[in-house]
């Protein structure tokens, strides 16, 4: 049985030590202790930060915190861009889920490439939204704070263990303790995050500016003796400047996948729907001959007029031609370079009109016996009906592995 999401929060958060001392100094997650704090402890309700967001889950609650700091971008922890937590999920602006001015849903999720699940190394990751949020986005800081140094802290997380309430922003105020190369610690004083505060922020302002000097990642199991936070600077180079580079504004070119339309760079109109699959969306041009199409793509008459389409398949979609994995909008690249869905032989997990076929080994796949013509002869396969769920950007075996390594965390902790 898979771990809740309530329970893998509770987990990520109580991975800290038992004092700022030891936070200051820790290589490896010590075991979680029983719990019982407040979310942002000894803080107060937040009706302003308007850029600070509740990330929440396909069930509407609150998993996580983030911070607005682009029109699209989301900063976050990079335990909270696990498909467990934004798959079917979406971002909240205002001062609490009853309350919410507007819900945008998240189009993607992108960890540090070495975050690791395991040790919360590298905790840092964004998320890119489907839609451009209005609050004025927050700079991100180009060094570190210093010890001593006082910080807001801001979060949507519970005011005690299953107390329930949680989706009320909150603010406090702490001290950094300790600095290090990729991580600063905080002490509770008087405030630190708890539970659903992971990926907020921790505020300075200086000459005027506020900016975001780093990410709530993990505290100690009761919420009293301090957290780590993630440095924002200690990133900012080789990965936040240049991962939102490449989901910014006209940064996708002809062919290239539109998470959002204002990302084409010839304009929003030219971010097209894939007819095989309506969570795939991608950039086109108008077109005279298919040699003004990029390589893969013709020119087709469409009621606009001519522009540069892929031929069924839709890279991507079930059926389409596949290198990896992630090739693949959903389910596995097969050893036949298709991408398909597992299923299990006998049962009733593929679509009416697909089988169940072993195609290697092992490996079972929902196959069409006879591939539709337009799809040119290749193996397919297709979601089930009425599967609106959006891509899953965390490859299945690493969602497995993680998730394992969590539930035999919380095992040991229980005990």
């Amino acid at each position: 049985m898979g771990i809740s999401l309530a329970k893998l929060e509770r987990v990520i958060l109580a991975i800290g030590c038992a004092s700022a001392a030891c936070l200051a100094g820790a290589t490896h997650a010590p075991e979680p202790a029983a719990r019982s704090s407040a979310a942002i402890t000894n803080g107060t309700a937040d009706s302003s930060d308007p850029a600070v967001v509740s990330i929440v889950g396909a069930s509407g609650a609150t998993e996580c915190s983030g911070t607005l700091v682009a029109a699209h971008v989301v900063l976050t922890a990079g335990h909270c861009t696990i498909a467990e937590v934004v798959q079917g999920g979406s971002v909240v602006i205002g001062s609490s889920l009853a309350d919410a001015v507007v819900t945008i849903p998240i189009a993607k999720a992108v960890a540090h490439p070495q975050f690791d699940l395991g040790t919360l190394t590298n905790d840092i990751g964004i998320l890119v939204l489907a839609s451009a949020a209005t609050p004025t986005p927050i700079a991100l800081a180009s060094s570190a704070p210093d010890a001593g140094a006082t910080v807001q802290l801001v979060g949507w997380g519970l005011t005690g263990e299953d107390a329930g309430d949680t989706g009320q922003k909150r603010e406090g105020t702490t001290t950094v303790t300790a600095v290090d190369p990729t991580t600063f610690s905080v002490a509770s004083t008087p405030s630190q995050p708890c539970n659903g505060d992971s990926g907020g922020p921790a505020l300075l302002t200086a000459g005027g500016v506020q900016s975001v000097v780093g990410v709530t990642s993990n505290g100690d199991a009761a919420c009293d003796a301090g957290a780590t936070y993630t440095r924002v600077d200690a990133y900012l180079a080789s990965f936040l400047q240049p991962t939102m580079a490449a989901y910014a504004l006209g940064s996708a070119s002809t062919g290239q996948t539109c998470l959002f339309p204002e990302q084409c760079a010839g304009g929003a109109s030219d971010c097209v729907v894939a007819p095989d699959d309506a969570r795939l969306s991608y950039c086109t041009t108008a077109c005279q001959s298919d040699a003004g199409c990029p390589s893969g793509m013709v020119c087709a008459a469409e009621t606009s007029g001519s522009q540069c389409r892929y031929p069924l398949p839709t890279p991507g979609t079930y059926g389409a031609s596949c290198t990896t994995d992630s090739n693949c909008v959903e389910g596995t690249c097969t050893t036949t370079g298709i991408c398909a869905l597992r299923c299990v032989p006998g049962g009733s997990s593929c679509p009416a009109g697909f089988d169940c076929v072993n195609t290697a080994d092992i490996d079972f796949f929902c196959v069409a016996p006879t591939p539709p013509s337009a799809q040119g002869g290749g193996q397919c396969a297709l979601t089930p009906a009425g599967r609106t769920a959006p891509l899953p950007w965390i490859a299945i075996a690493a969602i497995a592995l993680g998730a394992a390594r969590w539930r035999a965390r919380w095992r040991r902790g229980s005990h």
